[in-house]
């Protein structure tokens, strides 16, 4: 490791309420490190046209309310999901009202998938589900047979798109949604891909099994999934549409005018292309915002730690009423901020995944 170039890195550390900048080198950039983290490989799984991702890792919501078996009672399930939404781990997912409807008649669900990951695009979406590995995923597609899905003409087993249609998930039960009128099963890295336009869903299987781009071949993505590290749950905007979906623009035009003031007493706050926010099983949060250029994150470094500490017009209150902030970093062209819950509000995340977001203004 002799050649490595040392990376340079600004830390915002709180000592006694104040804030310190500390600047420290690492023989290589930390986003480089290790292999990728599961919430890497989920949204690995969605296609590059991805704007806006969420992901919900149901092994670990599980663990936290309660692990109905696959076979419990919808009383169960339904104890099981109202405890899980009451932590605020299930906002994300596309979903979990038809979880008991699912698996009575396709055999997955969230109650055996180890994660989800759905992805939103201009022109479609897909929920992917990785299915727990004892789970046969043949079963799956004799069920879609079964239930009047159209097979694909590729045969089963191959990852080919089964057809059904608004008509038919109506009638099948009542709690499915759109989402659920069109499936294709990847029998080999074990997943099962949903969404509400066959076409849509034949190219995001394409994405999934590696033969084309996916998300992560976005510029910062890839970075800001890693600085979100093992969530339960995570949001996360692709290049510049978080500018889009945060915008203040969605605020009132009293909290427009307040945010506007916030921002100029911040100081350098330049437009972001890329944001993640993710929540760990302690219901610590973590914001990364991934700028042009390393210089840009630098100097957006201590203007976005002060947004994130002050108040949140669009939002109501606070965010120090939310969250205390436990550090601030930039590493190359990402800023990275860590918290730790205050107890005050229960849905932080689910709150947040929705604008107008002051520090995440463009």
């Amino acid at each position: 490791m002799g050649g490595e170039r040392p990376v340079h890195t600004r830390v915002v550390v709180y000592v006694a309420g104040l804030v310190v900048l500390v600047l420290v080198a690492a023989l290589v950039a930390w986003r480089l490190l290790g292999g990728q983290t599961t919430y890497q490989q989920a949204l690995g799984t969605l296609p590059k046209a991805t704007l806006r991702a969420t992901y919900t890792d149901w092994e670990q919501v599980r663990a936290a309310a309660g692990s109905p078996s696959a076979g419990a009672s919808r009383s169960k399930v339904d104890a099981f999901l109202s405890k899980a939404y009451d932590l605020d781990l299930t906002g994300g997912s596309a979903v979990t009202e038809s979880t008991y409807a699912m698996q009575e008649k396709y055999g997955v669900s969230p109650l055996n998938a180890q994660w989800e990951a759905f992805g939103q695009a201009r022109k479609g979406q897909v929920d992917v589900l990785r299915i727990s590995n004892d789970v046969d995923l043949a079963t799956v597609e004799r069920a879609l047979r079964r239930l009047g899905y159209t097979a694909p003409s590729t045969g089963t087993g191959k990852g080919g798109t089964w057809v059904g249609g608004a008509d038919l998930v109506s009638t099948i039960d009542p709690d499915l949604t759109p989402v659920q009128q069109n499936v294709a099963v990847l029998p080999d890295q074990h997943l099962v891909l949903m969404s509400d336009n066959a076409a849509y869903l034949s190219a995001a299987t394409s994405a999934a099994r590696g033969d084309e781009d996916t998300l992560t071949d976005v510029d910062g993505v890839g970075s800001l999934a890693r600085a979100a590290g093992d969530p339960v749950e995570a949001y996360q905007w692709a290049s510049t549409f978080a500018c889009e979906d945060l915008s203040m623009g969605s605020a009132d035009e009293g909290d427009q005018r307040a945010g506007d003031e916030l921002v100029a007493k911040a100081g350098d706050v330049s437009p972001v292309e890329g944001v993640v926010m993710a929540q760990a099983r302690d219901r610590s949060l973590t914001f990364g915002l991934h700028f042009e250029t390393d210089d840009q994150a630098s100097r957006n470094l201590q203007s976005r730690v002060d947004l994130a500490s002050g108040d949140a017009p669009g939002q109501g209150g606070s965010f120090a009423d939310r969250f205390r902030i436990a550090s601030g970093t930039a590493h190359g062209p990402d800023v990275v901020i860590t918290t730790k819950p205050t107890g005050r509000h229960a849905a932080v995340l689910s709150d947040l995944s929705s604008g107008p977001v002051l520090f995440a203004t463009c």
